[in-house]
């Protein structure tokens, strides 16, 4: 199974960029925080603020069912895909290269 280069992935891939394919719709905004129901967790309220994001650190979390991380994170969170698998559907669904990594 040939390699993913996970840090170039990590770097190009923005935390904006998996909110919107997921189509996260925050409750409430501070400059680079957001808040709104998890997608994760699946909240049923719609104005749920459990789920927070940072845009600028691009990093999550739920304070409610306690997922967090980073953009390639959530999107193997609310699919359920090991981090691999997760990474070459991002990377599809998005139309971005997949960064393979090459041995020397």
């Amino acid at each position: 199974m040939p390699g993913i280069d996970f840090a170039r992935l990590r770097a190009e891939i923005t935390m904006e960029q998996v909110l919107d394919r997921l189509g996260f719709e925050p409750v409430a905004c501070c400059g680079d925080q957001l808040r709104g129901p998890c997608p994760v967790h699946g909240s049923s309220w719609p104005h749920s603020r459990t789920f927070s994001v940072n845009l600028r650190q691009r990093r999550y979390y739920c304070h409610k069912c306690h997922s967090h991380g980073n953009p390639l994170e959530l999107w193997a969170a609310v699919h359920d895909l090991p981090v691999y698998e997760a990474a070459l559907d991002l990377c599809r669904t998005l139309g971005h290269p997949v960064p393979w990594t090459t041995r020397h």
